[in-house]
C-alpha cells in the first residue's frame, strides 16, 4: 500500500511539480493538496496522509509553526519546504515536529532520497539547509549575535553592554565587526541584513 502525500503550497505549479515528479516512485501517492493553511486543516484530518509537505511562506501562516498544529491533528511525517532556507525557521519547524527540510530547487533524485529518509525513520536536511547553518555558525561569533540581538530589541551601547556584561566601547567593537561582516552602512539596515539572514527573528 503506497504512502500517503498530502501538499500545502500557495503555489499551484510548486503542487503540480511535485505530483508530477511522484508519478515514477509508486510507492507515494498524493491524496491531497491546500493552498493555504485554512484548506490544509479542513482537509488533512480527513485524508490522514502519512507525509505532509509543508510549504514555510503561506498566505496565512508559517508553515514552520502551522506544522506542530496540523501534527497535533494528525500526526505524520511533516517535510518542510521552502526557496529562503534559513536557521531560525528550520529550528522553529524542527520544534514543531518537521523530519525533513527541502529546498524547491533541489532536483529530483534528492527529493527521492529524502523521501526514503524518512519512511525510513531518519531525519533530512538538504544541502542547501546544511550551508546555511554552516555558514550562520563560522561568519558570526555568539557574542555578535547577542550584540545583534540587542539591537534588534532596541538597547542602547550602555544598555547592551550591561546586559552582556561588556563596556559600551567593546559593544562597538562587535557592532563595526557586524556591519563590515554583513555590508551594512547602519544598524536599521544591518539587523535588517539579520533578520533576512535568519540569524534572529523580527
Amino acid at each position: 500500500m503506497p504512502y500517503k502525500l498530502f501538499l500545502i503550497d500557495d503555489h499551484k505549479i510548486v503542487r503540480d511539480g511535485i505530483k508530477a515528479m511522484l508519478l515514477a516512485k509508486t510507492e507515494f501517492q498524493v491524496v491531497g493538496e491546500a493552498a493555504s493553511a485554512e484548506e490544509a486543516t479542513k482537509y488533512i484530518t480527513r485524508l490522514n496522509p502519512d507525509i505532509v509537505f509543508v510549504d514555510l511562506k503561506l498566505p496565512d501562516a508559517n508553515g514552520a509553526l502551522l506544522i506542530k498544529e496540523l501534527n497535533e491533528l494528525v500526526p505524520a511525517s511533516y517535510i518542510l519546504l521552502t526557496s529562503d532556507p534559513n536557521s531560525v525557521d528550520m529550528e522553529r519547524a524542527k520544534s514543531s515536529g518537521a523530519v525533513a527540510f527541502l529546498t524547491k530547487d533541489m532536483d529530483t533524485q534528492e527529493y527521492f532520497k529524502a523521501l526514503d529518509e524518512v519512511v525510513s525513520g531518519r531525519q533530512y536536511i538538504s544541502s542547501a539547509f546544511s550551508n546555511v547553518m554552516l555558514n550562520d555558525v563560522l561568519k558570526y561569533t555568539p557574542r555578535e549575535i547577542e550584540v545583534l540581538r540587542g539591537f534588534a530589541d532596541g538597547f542602547t551601547y550602555k544598555e547592551i553592554g550591561a546586559q552582556l556584561d561588556m563596556s559600551p566601547r567593546t559593544v562597538e567593537t562587535h557592532k563595526n565587526n557586524l556591519m563590515k561582516k554583513m555590508e551594512a552602512k547602519s544598524i536599521v539596515e544591518m539587523v535588517r541584513i539579520a533578520i533576512k539572514q535568519g540569524l534572529i527573528t523580527a
